[in-house]
């Protein structure tokens, strides 16, 4: 009996050090599910808002957990997993994930509770730190990640500057600098990743041949020339955000459209199916169709946004992450098939991204959850008066 109560504390003790080890060389399977928790939390705190449970306007609080909670965890998820096994160099240490994990948590926490500069600044420590972890994996590298992941490293860099121009200017909001640093934090940081890792991803949902390129720590001259495009459409993204801060729209926003646009055609592989890219391209299509209605109608550019974020974003990091999940829970053989449950959370997305979209065009008075709260707010007043009546009458 003593050698089987033993045996189960050493049992107990191995789980828990497999499940570490595999958490440090799969991140992602701590950071899904912590995306996922952050974007149901940002998406609740306009339920609480409109019920009258809250009284701040969640506005900033709700933009900055779902691009530096909910985004920012697959983010980090995917290239933590992904990028060791590119570069052929070794998986992320315990210490390096518990880091990271804690500062996504503290700056999430932050925001909900409305210290958004310090929320911005542990989310800038958190960036900064992933750069060096991933760095440091790149100069050990034994192989060259793919030369679109330029774009992935902009896209990281952007969030890095965003995040801290947007700390330095958190209470003058009208200021370039904070609209830059916006446009750097929620847009650049989650777009330009995108774009980098796209082309990477449907080349294996659709099992194409791998990149031409020999493996080679080496930067060969193909490498470098691919590198260079991909960095100047990376580029040109963000200036096209700096020059709309000097009030020269709508032409930077035609701009940016076009050039996402040409980009997704030039380097996007578009024969071939299969359910997962289908989806992914849809995902894609529907960014470069965000960012044309942005341009198109500049008046109504948050809800026009919505389409990038809520019917774009959303159902490419959807996709990315089933894939992901998937292929390494041994169950790879489902990519090719219809998912049931991947339907019916698209078609979720899909009406919230219309329903979104449709309100910005409507008055604001005419909102359901803005009469709610009218309603609520009539009761709660005639309830006051009742009760300085009475405290008068005794």
């Amino acid at each position: 009996m003593m050698q089987g109560m033993e045996a189960r504390p050493s049992n107990v003790e191995g789980r828990r050090t497999r499940s570490l080890a595999q958490i440090c060389q799969e991140p992602f399977r701590i950071f899904f599910p912590t995306g996922i928790f952050l974007g149901l939390v940002a998406v609740s705190l306009w339920l609480f808002f409109y019920l009258g449970a809250v009284a701040t306007y969640p506005g900033v609080a709700h933009a900055r957990l779902m691009v530096e909670g909910f985004m920012a965890s697959f983010i980090v998820g995917f290239l933590g997993t992904a990028g060791p096994r590119l570069t052929s160099t070794p998986h992320f240490s315990l210490v390096e994930v518990a880091a990271l994990f804690t500062l996504d948590l503290l700056a999430a926490g932050a925001h909900t509770a409305g210290a958004h500069r310090f929320g911005d600044v542990c989310f800038l420590i958190c960036l900064f730190l992933f750069v060096v972890i991933l760095l440091k994996r790149f100069r050990a590298r034994e192989d060259n990640p793919p030369p679109n992941f330029v774009l992935v490293a902009l896209g990281v860099l952007s969030g890095i500057a965003g995040a801290a121009l947007v700390a330095w200017s958190e209470d003058a909001q009208y200021t370039r600098a904070y609209q830059f640093g916006s446009a750097l934090l929620n847009e650049c940081f989650v777009l330009l990743p995108v774009l980098g890792v796209a082309p990477f991803f449907l080349g294996k949902l659709l099992d194409l041949p791998s990149s031409a390129l020999p493996e080679s720590r080496a930067f060969s001259r193909q490498w470098k020339y691919d590198a260079a495009i991909n960095a100047v459409v990376a580029l040109s993204i963000v200036a096209s955000f700096f020059v709309e801060t000097t009030g020269r729209a709508p032409l930077p926003a035609w701009f940016r459209a076009f050039v996402i646009a040409l980009y997704l055609f030039w380097r996007m592989p578009w024969r071939g199916r299969t359910f997962l890219a289908d989806y992914l391209r849809i995902g894609l299509v529907l960014v470069a169709t965000g960012f044309f209605a942005v341009a198109l109608w500049p008046n109504y550019r948050i809800g026009e946004l919505h389409i990038v974020f809520i019917t774009g974003f959303n159902l490419i990091v959807f996709t990315v992450a089933t894939r992901v999940v998937l292929g390494h829970s041994g169950n790879l053989d489902r990519v090719k098939t219809r998912l049931w449950f991947f339907i019916f959370v698209s078609a979720l997305l899909f009406l919230h991204g219309l329903s979104r979209d449709r309100r910005s065009f409507a008055p604001r008075a005419d909102h359901p959850f803005a009469r709610r709260r009218r309603l609520l707010a009539r009761r709660f007043h005639r309830l006051d008066d009742q009760s300085d009546s009475e405290s008068d009458g005794h």
